[in-house]
């Protein structure tokens, strides 16, 4: 008979050494911290060796609990792989987004992924915030992350995350053509300073960054329209209710019908760069890794216009 250690104290461990928390583990999994320190110090008896280091606020995994960690995580996913293999179960895939990206990016683009994997169940949920893994239980997340990040896919916050660079983008000013032709062309970035202007709530900051870039000061935007949604932002545009500050990515279907024009060729590299997060637990499983391979292939494909090219 294998010497094997109580099976469910490896699913108890595995979240509290992902969480370095038995706090934050028992929420996970819905039970209370010291039952997952009851079945921690089981597995820690089976194995005759301390996989934590405990503090007065808390824990930490020492050097032997970092090892096992990466040994438990690669089996539990193997044994995933199995059941998926020989179970009937959906595989179910939880994607976390900015809206903006989730909206005008990705949902044109998902009915591709779906095609190609159809036992692959998708849970997509839009979010503002920076990426927490810490209070919402995801498989992958697509952010934004700023310039000064690695652009090679790197681990983050003790191994919890891996990142990977989907695209990085430009921003210009854009308005609907009849807009355009009725005011007519603006010579310079100043001219604008007369126009009705509109801008993502979320990304308030887009017009002063790009006129900084053009080394102009920007208009007074007190005046300016700001929209809650980058899909209203978008649809104002088209309507000619003014000239709108366009992330490259995420406008491109408008540029291509030409229901957007840009007001000027003067583009400005975005500071940030839009990232795909993948949560360390889940990378191994079969339904992540077919995702990340394929968003990788979208975000990258040289059919694709947007990214920032200069």
């Amino acid at each position: 008979m294998l010497n094997l250690p109580p099976l469910e104290s490896l699913r108890f461990f595995e979240a509290a050494a992902r969480h370095e928390s038995f706090v934050r583990a028992g929420a996970e999994l819905g039970v209370t911290p010291a039952a997952v320190a009851h079945r921690v110090r089981t597995l820690e008896r089976h194995l005759d060796a301390s996989l934590f280091n405990r503090r007065r606020r808390g824990v930490d995994l020492n050097r032997r609990g970092r090892a096992y960690l990466k040994e438990v995580q690669r089996i539990l996913a193997e044994v995933h792989a199995a059941g998926e293999r020989h179970g009937r179960r959906a595989r179910r895939l939880r994607i976390v987004s900015v809206e903006a990206v989730a909206e005008k990016w990705l949902m044109p683009r998902l009915a591709g992924f779906t095609a190609a994997h159809p036992g692959i169940a998708i849970e997509l949920e839009t979010n503002h915030r920076d990426v927490d893994p810490e209070r919402r239980d995801f498989d992958a997340w697509i952010a934004y992350s700023g310039e000064t990040a690695a652009p090679r896919p790197v681990t983050r916050a003790k191994d919890k995350l891996l990142e990977d660079t989907l695209y990085k983008e430009n921003l210009r000013p854009v308005c609907s053509p009849a807009l355009l032709n009725e005011r007519g062309r603006p010579r310079n970035p100043a001219d604008l300073h007369g126009w009705p202007l509109l801008y993502d709530l979320g990304w308030d900051a887009d017009w002063p960054y790009w006129f900084a870039r053009q080394g102009r000061p920007a208009p007074d935007l007190s005046q300016a329209s700001g929209f809650r949604l980058y899909s209203m932002l978008v649809r104002a545009a088209v309507n000619g209710s003014g000239a709108a500050i366009g992330r490259s990515m995420l406008i491109a279907q408008e540029l291509e019908q030409q229901s957007l024009v840009p007001v000027f060729k003067r583009q400005a590299k975005a500071p940030e760069r839009c990232c795909l997060i993948t949560a360390a637990a889940a990378r191994h499983r079969s339904e992540v890794q077919a995702f990340r391979r394929w968003i990788l292939r979208e975000a990258r494909s040289k059919a694709r216009t947007g990214a920032y090219a200069g």
